[in-house]
């Protein structure tokens, strides 16, 4: 699936994107103490590139960018260095997430309406991790059209691999390790049915809301104690359309030591 060439309508001249990046992540699959939000990729920070493929949208498109930083309470000073150091003014706040990422974005939807401009009901907004540094143009171009359009969508690409649902009662929560690890302490899960490849997206970041379903998503959620770790889940949840829209196989998220190299490399690609 290719991303559609997208030609972002001015007709009129104040466009605004507010923008939520979740940034806590501790980094325990990429084996390192320290966030993975700092880990260097071709020498400039993950948060960091996040923050610069906005500024570049930023600058190409003309869109005023607002946004909000959440990340972990020993983080805030650091988010805070690193936006000046990479001179990116867009970021107005950066605040402290909570236990959850549901609970994290609910903190980045709370700081929007206290900045000097809140957004009105119908703006976009954005909730993109702040480890996917990968994003390109054209990804971020198509879901701020899609901003425009429609109440709620998602940057998605068609799903790859075969997906088999397993059996719930075989489930065992050590069945990977034991599988990596070849102890054979565990059996392994049984197969249930294999899931129809053509109808399966891989969703990413961003996710995109207008303001106003933002809030309703939110309050609604956390009224009738709905959670999920997609914030998309939660408009499905409550019975509200959630748009696909076509991105990059190369939006990756860095979780793991390869997702680094795999960035490392992308990055010397787009070099040559």
């Amino acid at each position: 699936m290719q991303i559609p060439k997208i030609t972002i309508p001015f007709d009129k001249l104040d466009r605004h994107l507010y923008l939520i990046i979740p940034a806590a992540g501790i980094g325990s699959r990429m084996g390192i103490s320290d966030s993975k939000q700092f880990l260097k990729i071709d020498g400039v920070p993950v948060l960091a590139r996040t923050l610069l493929a906005f500024l570049e949208f930023s600058g190409k498109s003309g869109v005023t960018i607002h946004a909000v930083i959440v990340t972990g309470a020993e983080n805030i000073s650091r988010a805070r260095d690193l936006a000046e150091e990479y001179k990116i003014g867009f970021v107005e706040k950066i605040v402290e997430g909570g236990a959850t990422r549901q609970d994290s974005v609910a903190c980045g939807i709370a700081a929007l309406s206290s900045m000097d401009r809140a957004p009105e009901p119908s703006e976009p907004v954005f909730i993109h991790d702040g480890a996917r540094c990968m994003v390109d143009q054209q990804t971020l171009a198509a879901c701020y059209a899609a901003g425009i359009s429609y109440d709620v969508s998602v940057a998605a690409t068609p799903c790859k691999n075969t997906i088999k649902m397993a059996k719930a009662e075989n489930l065992s929560v050590n069945s990977s390790e034991t599988a990596s690890s070849g102890s054979g302490s565990s059996a392994p899960a049984v197969v249930d049915h294999t899931l129809d490849r053509s109808t399966l997206y891989e969703v990413q970041t961003p996710q995109v809301f207008h303001y106003e379903t933002l809030l309703l998503v939110s309050n609604k959620a956390k009224e009738k104690g709905i959670t999920a770790t997609d914030d998309t889940a939660l408009a499905e949840a409550l019975g509200i359309t959630v748009h696909l829209i076509p991105c990059s196989y190369g939006n990756i998220k860095i979780t793991t030591p390869e997702d680094a190299a795999l960035a490392e490399f992308m990055l010397k690609s787009r070099k040559h």
